[in-house]
């Protein structure tokens, strides 16, 4: 008999294990195995804020409301409506739902009831998709493999395309609701968190992309302060070039979508009014694809300056990335992790070369793609302009065609251009004004590469735009019936070292796990970058000298007119 009850109790305390109380009701979650077999609770489909629908529509997230029961917590919510990238026959013009404002939380252990327990590291995921796509989703964001390690695991969804980023450019709607999506999550998860095992004073927010590029913008919004502890940028930046919407773009786009949802454009409430009546899936379809006709990269609604905000909503972006740094105090600035991957452009060459009109065009008429693409909104004389393109091709194809034999060169200009220069700025930015700057280049291609899944071929570009993904989340949804080679598995014990050590202490290699020690950038003259490649870390200097120099002269086109080399 005593057996049986202390079988009985063992059962019930392994069924309550997986239930959390939290203040707007019970959750119940179940159970998953990680990559190296530990048993993880998971929680998904958990509602942070009201459904954005109706009235809710182009307002700032409200709270949650409460519930009654159990709500389950085994399936995730619906993505957030959008136009899958990149756009593949296989799947739908649409996918998603408007009521979408839902996260995951996967954590290796639940406090127990009346026990002292020794809460965990946090580590925030925002996903990318250039603020157009994307979601939290397992399928690309599961927690198998960092769920090895000592940390819980919050992944997100947030608002796109003009559902989450359209301004009116007055306090109507000032824009960068996607954003404060993501602000109002960190809320939750300062306030809920602990009931997780997790540690709301030790919180590290990592994105890559349009989700780095968040992050970013996260560390230099007074909003967000006290809210995470340290950051991590994978290939994106606010000082992106495409990272903030000029006001004049915004204003062009969202007269372009008004006219089509037969909306008046003036005056602002009346805008918005008639756009809270068009169907979700009409305003998405209208939205133009990310990558234009030329395969140049385009956001139509971007995170914006705000110049007004009314009753009840928050500014969240206040001035331009620029000017936030310069003025932000150095104690504001937490210690960050930034970089890309060595052939990050891929993600526009390969598609470029997919559609290989495209790169006929770009042989016979350079100057006039370079300028219309990066070029066209700078302070320069259009002659001017066109000699700049010039010193571009020669730097890159020397006085070769761009045909089949210059897919890395071509991959490494729109890595330098999009990614590099951005990422490069900021850190000399951040460690000039006294925060502490980790640096890094991933430089390992492994089995798979994502540029198959944007070119369609498994033609080498280098290491492509979110490859390093695959050694943080499990990438079976993209690439089924892959298994991971013997180096692949290594890579992953790699990164996943990296990226907790960073959020557990600050310090990327902080443990002993085989790694060297990477110091943060401690003068913008050398610039100490580490370099992660097939044979592990390494730290270098300097990285990619000469292409930043070349970058660092040329104006680009911004939103703020960014030059970043009048402050280094």
């Amino acid at each position: 008999m005593l057996t049986l009850r202390l079988v009985c109790v063992c059962f019930l305390a392994a069924v309550w294990a997986d239930y959390v109380d939290l203040p707007h009701g019970r959750l119940q979650g179940h159970r998953l195995l990680s990559r190296k077999g530990r048993e993880i609770f998971s929680f998904q489909g958990i509602p942070y804020a009201k459904p954005p629908v109706g009235e809710l529509r182009f307002q700032p997230p409200q709270p949650p409301e409460s519930w009654t029961g159990v709500l389950k917590a085994t399936k995730e919510g619906p993505d957030c409506i959008q136009k899958p990238f990149p756009e593949l026959p296989s799947l739908p013009e649409i996918v998603g739902d408007e009521d979408c404002l839902y996260l995951n939380v996967y954590t290796p252990r639940l406090p127990a009831d009346g026990e002292a327990t020794e809460l965990l590291p946090v580590m925030f995921w925002i996903h990318s998709g250039g603020w157009v796509a994307g979601s939290g989703s397992s399928d690309l964001y599961g927690p198998q493999y960092l769920l090895d390690k000592e940390i819980v695991l919050v992944t997100i969804n947030y608002r796109l395309g003009p559902l989450g980023f359209l301004s009116t450019g007055d306090e109507v709607c000032p824009g960068n609701n996607g954003l404060k999506d993501q602000l109002a999550a960190l809320r939750w998860v300062r306030d809920n968190i602990a009931a997780f095992g997790g540690n709301p004073n030790s919180v590290t927010i990592f994105g890559e992309s349009a989700g780095g590029a968040s992050v970013h913008h996260h560390v230099l919004s007074e909003s967000s302060r006290g809210l995470f502890h340290r950051g991590i940028s994978e290939s994106g930046t606010a000082t992106c070039m495409w990272a903030l919407t000029a006001a004049s773009t915004h204003k062009e786009n969202r007269e372009k979508l008004a006219a089509e949802m037969g909306c008046p454009t003036q005056p602002s409430s009346e805008l918005i009014s008639c756009l809270r009546n068009v169907d979700a899936e009409k305003i998405i379809r209208s939205t133009p694809p990310l990558i234009d006709k030329d395969g140049g990269l385009h956001i139509p609604f971007g995170p914006v300056v705000e110049s007004a905000v009314g009753e009840g909503d928050e500014m969240f972006i206040s001035a331009t990335p620029l000017e936030a740094i310069l003025s932000t105090a150095r104690q504001h600035l937490v210690p960050w992790m930034a970089g890309f991957t060595s052939g990050d452009g891929a993600i526009l060459a390969a598609r470029m070369y997919q559609r290989g009109t495209l790169i006929k065009k770009l042989d016979e008429d350079f100057e006039n793609i370079i300028v219309n693409n990066f070029l066209s909104g700078s302070k320069e004389t259009q002659t001017e302009r066109t000699e700049t393109a010039k010193r571009i091709r020669e730097f890159y194809f020397g006085d070769k065609p761009i045909n089949k034999d210059t897919r890395k060169a071509l991959a490494k200009m729109y890595t330098d251009v999009m990614l590099g220069i951005g990422t490069d700025s900021a850190v000399k930015l951040h460690s000039k004004a006294g925060a502490t700057v980790y640096y890094y280049h991933f430089d390992y291609r492994g089995k798979n590469s994502f540029s198959s899944v944007f070119g369609g071929t498994n033609e080498d570009y280098g290491v492509c735009h979110m490859d390093e993904l695959m050694y943080l989340f499990p990438q079976d949804h993209m690439f089924p019936n892959s298994t991971k080679t013997k180096e692949d598995d290594e890579m992953v014990d790699i990164m996943t070292n990296i990226w907790t050590n960073f959020a557990r202490t600050g310090n990327p290699t902080s443990e002993v796990c085989n790694l060297v020690k990477w110091r943060p950038v401690s003068c913008t003259k050398i610039m100490e970058c580490g370099h992660i490649d097939s044979t592990g870390l390494h730290v270098e200097h300097n990285l990619l000298k000469d292409r930043m120099k070349l970058w660092s002269s040329i104006s680009l086109t911004s939103a703020d007119g960014y030059k970043a080399k009048k402050e280094l």
